[in-house]
């Protein structure tokens, strides 16, 4: 069997001054089969901009009208591939372990 894909899944409104963080925190994560998607909400500031520039390295950045992070949520668990979900503030950060470890307590409970 393959390794479970991880979607996180981050909704964005007016976050500039910590999307880039929680990206970087993202994209760090030591769990090989990842997938980012984030759904910016109709922000004011330059969020969007900012979230774009981790497209190169394999973020899937949408733009919505803004409709709330409940519907920003929603947008993006339907974009979602993943076998597993982590939904992600656009202003916190993930430990870079915390999915392979999460992952390993499920696989030894099997």
């Amino acid at each position: 069997m393959s390794a479970p894909l991880v979607s996180i899944l981050i909704p964005c409104y007016n976050a500039a001054p910590w999307v880039a963080q929680t990206l970087v925190s993202a994209l760090a994560q030591t769990w090989p089969h990842c997938e980012v998607i984030l759904i910016d909400d109709g922000s004011r500031d330059a969020s969007l901009a900012i979230a774009r520039r981790y497209e190169p390295r394999g973020v899937r950045v949408v733009a919505q009208s803004n409709a709330g992070a409940s519907a920003a949520r929603n947008h993006a668990l339907r974009l979602a591939r993943g076998d597993f979900i982590q939904f992600l503030d656009a202003d916190d950060l993930l430990a870079p372990e915390k999915i392979a470890r999460q992952l390993a307590v499920l696989d030894a409970d099997r």
